[in-house]
């Protein structure tokens, strides 16, 4: 490669790491928690877990509920996913198509149903420090543009990955086992940076990737309804057929079906098919549809996505897409979804990635202070140097007080009584946000990286090693009685948050005072 070539990809490289060095450690650290938010927010509610019942799902029971809670379903089209580890499945209602129908009647709801008890509670009755945090890992709580945002910094860096890959090329195998830990610190933070780069290399690049697909969507959206010369329908039809819309012809005077004996007539066809989101449109309607997409368990298949759509006053299938012939165009989607979020490998995959993503977060931390030690020599103004070191001291604290303040908020979680469950998600803002705010204001003034990180991860470790101690006290849930009851999901976060607390307190042991 020229000099001139390889300065080109070195500034870029440089440059777009800098730029979102500290929105894409929140991105990283949040989502490495986001993993398990499921998992979290069962242990905040400390109920007994099972999804044999939960996933057991009686669908004419869930539509009754939804009519005894004065519900007027005719005409809209309503879409469910079933339960996660939280048991409660999402009901999310289209406004009705019925020309006639009432104002209340037009307006869009969503609503989460408990499928062991089939009790209805609206989507944000209970807010889980699980759901803050993983909506914080895109931005979500930046109106509009939040999701937007955190698509630019993926795409900023997968430049900054594959610039990094071009500049340090000839050199990314012999660097790789390179560790001088007796050197200057420049040179430490640059062989860490190297060695744990590459190491998480194919999983930086994967989430950059599908990040930037995931976020930024819309724009694509956008520009198909270009190619597709405005039509727009046509568009989200073709890409995503299960969003498929039917014109509302009539309301049928015989009595509607049952909806279960559709799902057994899909178990029976497919034994090995897991209904994703499932799907009621134009209810109530002579041309009512009953939509099931789904996919092969992980153990038979990675992309098995199919999908079956019956006419409900017919009783016949209309649609039929068998899940081990997918289409391209959907498996490009799912493939996608699956890689980021990490759901076909169960607990064991959802460690590694969480292990990964926090290499992620050294590595980004580790590219920042080899920056920050470039620009403290003799030759840079002073000026300059005391802005970058400024803000070397608040990046570090922004980054750090992640760690004690997520501790905290679960500790906090757990404690507020559901009593307040109203004012839940308000409490849990003003202890996560503002309590972050007064860590990186504390540490940014203190003026020195040692002290920040050294008492974050003692802060951070104290809070976390209280979080199963916590649970014990106020739900009854010990870890002796979780494993007995085969409460995996709860059990799984106390025992997350003693290994975070004692690899924080082995760093703490082999951490030394710089000179």
């Amino acid at each position: 490669m020229g000099k001139r070539n390889y300065n080109v990809f070195f500034h870029l490289h440089t440059i777009s790491g800098i730029i979102i060095s500290a929105a894409l450690f929140i991105i990283f650290f949040c989502g490495a928690f986001a993993l398990i938010k499921d998992e979290i927010t069962a242990w905040e509610k400390g109920d007994n877990v099972n999804m044999e019942v939960a996933l057991d799902i009686d669908y004419d029971r869930a539509m009754q509920t939804l009519i005894n809670d004065s519900i007027n379903l005719t005409g809209r089209d309503i879409r469910m996913i079933p339960p996660d580890v939280k048991q409660e499945m999402f009901v999310g209602l289209t406004g009705s198509k019925v020309e006639s129908a009432s104002e209340k009647d037009l307006i869009p709801t969503y609503f989460n149903l408990n499928t062991r008890n089939y009790a209805l509670s609206q989507y944000y009755d209970f807010y889980s420090i699980g759901e803050l945090i993983y909506r914080l890992h895109f931005f979500h709580q930046i109106p509009t543009y939040g999701i937007l945002t955190a698509g630019f910094i993926a795409f900023f860096f997968l430049l900054a990955i594959v610039s990094g890959l071009i500049v340090h090329w000839k050199k990314i195998v012999s660097n790789f086992y390179v560790f001088r830990p007796k050197t200057k610190l420049k040179t430490i933070w640059t062989d860490a940076h190297t060695a744990l780069g590459v190491i998480g290399l194919p999983f930086q690049f994967m989430f950059a990737l599908t990040s930037s697909f995931l976020c930024l969507s819309s724009l694509i959206l956008i520009l198909l309804n270009f190619a597709y010369d405005g039509h727009q329908k046509q568009a989200i039809e073709e890409i995503r057929p299960m969003q498929k819309t039917y014109a509302w012809e009539a309301e049928t005077n015989n009595k509607i079906p049952s909806l279960n004996t559709f799902v057994e007539r899909t178990k029976a066809k497919w034994p090995d098919f897991e209904a994703a989101q499932v799907y009621v449109k134009n209810y109530g309607g002579t041309n009512m549809k009953f939509q099931i997409d789904g996919l092969l368990k992980p153990n038979k298949a990675f992309l098995g996505h199919g999908r079956i759509v019956y006419d409900v006053m017919t009783n016949t299938i209309t649609e039929e897409k068998n899940p081990e012939n997918p289409g391209y165009i959907e498996i490009v989607e799912l493939a996608i979804r699956r890689l980021h979020f990490g759901d076909f490998g169960g607990l064991y995959l959802k460690v590694i990635y969480f292990v990964l993503a926090i290499i992620t977060c050294f590595v980004i931390i580790s590219g920042v202070l080899i920056w920050l030690e470039a620009r403290d020599k003799k030759h840079i103004p002073e000026k300059k140097r005391k802005f970058n070191s400024a803000l070397g001291y608040f990046y570090m604290a922004v980054c750090m007080s992640l760690y004690p303040i997520t501790a905290i908020s679960m500790l906090v979680a757990k404690y507020i009584p559901r009593s307040l469950d109203a004012e839940r998600q308000s409490i849990l803002y003003a202890v996560f946000f503002i309590g972050w705010l007064l860590f990186t204001l504390f540490f940014s003034f203190r003026k020195n990286n040692y002290i920040t990180t050294k008492y974050s991860l003692i802060l951070g470790g104290l809070f976390g090693i209280l979080v199963p101690i916590i649970n014990g006290l106020i739900s009854g849930n010990w870890m002796w009685k979780m494993y007995q009851q085969d409460q995996t999901a709860i059990l799984f976060v106390d025992l997350f948050w003693i290994g975070i607390s004692l690899i924080s307190f082995g760093i703490l042991l082999r951490m030394k005072k710089p000179v």
